[in-house]
């Protein structure tokens, strides 16, 4: 598998998980979150990387997926289920002209 077909099969799973957990209450979601950053470490660590470079890769990833949820949330809107007792989610863009660039 080419690394191109490999990464597009990875960011479909990832917005599939997503989806999933922005279905859930935010209480259910942790348990998940955890079974990712598991899942992630592992593979890290199977692909060569140290312990603690597999760590950070896999709470990496989780901090992705979760951001995710965040955005699938804010899309929903108010009156599809979205959470409005979530603080506001951190803002790592620029803010030069009022653009927020990714």
């Amino acid at each position: 598998m080419s690394v191109g077909a490999a990464l597009e099969l990875l960011l479909r799973l990832i917005h599939s998980r997503a989806m999933k957990l922005a279905a859930l209450p935010e209480d259910e979601r942790d348990v998940h979150y955890d079974l990712i950053r598991r899942a992630c470490c592992e593979a890290a660590e199977h692909i060569g990387q140290n312990p603690d470079k597999a760590a950070i890769t896999a709470n990496d990833m989780v901090e992705f997926v979760h951001a995710l949820v965040g955005i699938i949330e804010v899309g929903r809107g108010p009156d599809q289920g979205a959470s409005t007792d979530r603080p506001p989610a951190r803002h790592f863009g620029s803010r030069k002209h009022d653009v927020t660039r990714i």
